[in-house]
């Protein structure tokens, strides 16, 4: 029987110029950064389009960086004092009469599309797009920024016991991912588990949304916010730490009464991100009001849940 013999002296075609794909990377990896480091946009048109925008950008003007990718250099050269929580944590874009929308590389961002555009400044590689919010809303009261003794006292219900949670101010607490959101330094803490305060928190397309930190603890969680200017609705957003939406647990209710009439409640279930609600208050409009909030999840377990909520 005849055995099938191979010549190992031949070599395959492809091991023929297998000698040519490490310097063939190599060369393609130093081009790539040939093109990389001669689009950047130099640092004196980044500095150029700042010096811009603090002198024309008024307080509630929007500032935004595009494409996205490239917010983290934004938030380094325009600082703290442009690059603001508010702007950058933003609940949505509604509030916002007018975006100064700085771009590189003719970045766009995707919500501003239906806005007007003024006009465009550029400075070099960075340009500086100025948009008009085509119908801006009108914000009464944003329930954010009252979470203080002042204005906000919160209590854990355990059936019809009602029991305050102290205000107190500790170590702020964060950690890796997986940890949730961070815990801020001033919260309310409730005894037999539970706290509020104000916080950030990614969702699930990892945009940072200024919110309300409640996580449920096996009992109802009840915020009352007093002495809020009320409108035609209550304006809001709320969603689980990114990690947290893919945990498949228990969906969080939170039902909102005025002056302890039922207005409604909107329901937040794993994987719906950053979800927005309205509900009706025009039989309260023109009024000064107690706004409750009461935030309900039969487990407690990755229910790392953030809300805000303003009038309009």
């Amino acid at each position: 029987m005849a055995v099938a013999s191979h010549n190992h002296g031949e070599a395959r075609p492809w091991q023929k110029w297998a000698f040519a794909i490490v310097p063939a990377a190599g060369l393609f990896e130093l081009g790539a950064h040939v093109v990389q480091t001669h689009s950047v946009a130099p640092e004196r048109d980044w500095h150029a389009a700042r010096e811009y925008v603090a002198a024309h950008a008024a307080p509630e003007d929007l500032v935004a960086f595009a494409p996205r990718w490239v917010d983290p250099i934004g938030r380094e050269v325009f600082g703290p004092r442009l690059a603001t929580l508010e702007r950058e944590a933003r609940p949505d874009e509604t509030r916002f009469p007018r975006a100064f929308e700085v771009g590189i590389r003719a970045g766009a961002l995707p919500f501003l599309a239906g806005w007007r555009r003024l006009g465009v400044e550029r400075f070099g590689a960075v340009s500086v797009t100025l948009l008009e919010n085509p119908a801006p809303a009108q914000v009464l009261d944003d329930l954010v920024s009252k979470v203080s003794p002042d204005h906000l006292r919160v209590s854990r219900v355990d059936g019809g016991r009602e029991e305050d949670c102290s205000f107190s101010h500790a170590a702020p607490q964060s950690g890796q991912l997986g940890f949730g959101t961070a815990v801020p330094a001033d919260r309310f803490i409730c005894a037999g588990g539970g706290f509020v305060g104000a916080s950030v928190v990614e969702d699930t397309e990892y945009y940072p949304r200024r919110c309300i930190y409640a996580p449920p603890a096996g009992r109802t969680l009840r915020l009352r916010f007093a002495d809020i200017r009320i409108g035609h609705v209550l304006h809001g957003h709320h969603a689980l730490y990114v990690e947290a939406e893919h945990s498949m647990k228990a969906p969080v209710t939170i039902t909102f009464t005025i002056n302890g009439a039922p207005i409604g409640s909107a329901v937040h279930r794993d994987l719906e991100g950053w979800k927005p609600f309205e509900l009706d208050t025009s039989a309260f409009a023109g009024t000064r009001a107690e706004v409750v909030a009461d935030i309900d999840c039969p487990t407690s377990e990755r229910r790392m849940y953030c809300f805000e909520v303003d009038t309009r």
